[in-house]
């Protein structure tokens, strides 16, 4: 008998749901499906975002893209959360589904717009300038980009406002559209998000149908034109980890959001010589170490974090001349020096600052070169 050994490329491992391996940067999930006439609806995200609706917004079911229903704006939603519509000044994506009714009024789509708040924004349509049809984009307080693309009245369209490596962009059905802006500077508050009339006022009865609302923080999900979602949007009841793939080019496996949690991966780590010249051993999502003097450094991340409530692990040791461990190193995370250091200071999105101090006997602390270090950061 002949045998021949069986290749790991042909094994496939299958399960019955898949997730979204990007469900923890989700801020707010609304598929807007329930009975017709509902006045409640619920945020399917793990924000559990608060969801108010005024005097004849409900759920209906005489439009809907996916499911059965979808919510008819008629006045103004409120949709409330305590950080998740707070973009800083990362990536993300916000999209949905619209159909509207008349372009006659000037309404929002997705309106965070405070006097003096930094980063007011509006999404909205203006009957004005020529722009029935068309999306304004109001930001930063006075800059605004108008789409090209003019929609038509009775049919779904599936829009995404992404902003991707510090530009804001408009994709109507999956294409996008020619007119984008250059802004990397805070973007989105936290509190509540307006769908409808418009939240400064001026505005008339929206009357449009939306469905399957999709906030994403610290993510670009689309870079280039793409087909638009021919299903709704997944949630955290599936698990990647059912349909793996694994080949000879792999570096890394992506895991869902079902019996494994994202965030429960490192999403990044260092290990790095920080005597003299700092030099990076390994790392992983780490695009530089920074060194500020002695013994503090800053650690660079090449995707930044959703926010700065990550969890940095740090360990460190010092080796001499001959090869021996001398002493204790202690680190530290945050700005300071080894008689004040704190950790709030000097931790941000895009960077963590780190102190190392050393010990010997009972000579107390004092900040030192170390020659090795290794971090380790979690979080959404």
């Amino acid at each position: 008998m002949n045998l021949t050994k069986p290749r790991l490329d042909q094994f496939k491992i299958t399960g019955s749901t898949v997730g979204d391996v990007y469900f923890p940067q989700t801020k707010l999930l609304l598929p807007f499906d329930g009975s017709n006439g509902a006045t409640t609806t619920s945020d399917l995200s793990n924000t559990n975002a608060s969801v108010t609706f005024s005097s004849g917004d409900e759920i209906r079911t005489a439009q809907s893209k996916f499911g059965n229903s979808s919510l008819y704006v008629a006045d103004n939603v409120t949709i409330s959360s305590s950080d998740g519509f707070n973009m800083g000044t990362g990536e993300f994506t916000i999209e949905g589904w619209w159909y509207f009714t008349h372009f006659s009024n000037t309404f929002g789509l997705y309106d965070q717009w405070s006097s003096g708040s930094s980063g007011n924004s509006q999404i909205w349509h203006s009957t004005g300038s020529g722009g029935a049809g068309k999306i304004k984009w109001y930001y930063d307080g006075g800059s605004i980009v108008t789409s090209n693309t003019t929609m038509s009245t009775g049919q779904w369209y599936h829009i995404a406002f992404v902003r991707e490596s510090g530009t804001l962009k408009m994709y109507f059905n999956g294409t996008v559209d020619s007119n984008t802006q250059s802004f990397s500077s805070q973007y989105g508050k936290t509190g509540t998000v307006y769908l409808g009339d418009q939240h400064a006022g001026g505005g008339g009865a929206p009357q449009y149908y939306v469905d399957d609302l999709r906030v994403t923080k610290g993510l670009a999900r689309y870079t280039g034109n793409f087909t638009a979602p021919t299903t709704a949007h997944l949630t955290s009841s599936g698990d990647v980890n059912k349909h793996i793939v694994v080949n000879s080019d792999a570096d890394g496996v992506a895991i869902g959001t079902g019996g494994i949690n994202q965030a429960r991966i490192a999403k990044a780590w260092c290990n790095f010589d920080g005597d003299g010249t700092v030099s990076i051993r390994g790392s992983y999502n780490v695009s530089s170490v920074t060194d500020n003097g002695t013994g503090d450094y800053t650690v660079n991340f090449s995707t930044a974090m959703s926010d700065t409530n990550f969890v940095a692990s740090i360990t460190s040791a010092d080796i001499d001349d001959n090869g021996s461990r001398v002493g204790q190193s202690v680190p530290f995370i945050g700005s300071g020096n080894s008689s004040g250091i704190y950790g709030d200071s000097g931790v941000t999105t895009s960077s963590c600052r780190i102190h190392i101090c050393y010990t010997v006997g009972n000579s107390g602390l004092t900040l030192e070169d170390i020659d090795y270090v290794h971090a380790l950061f979690f979080g959404n």
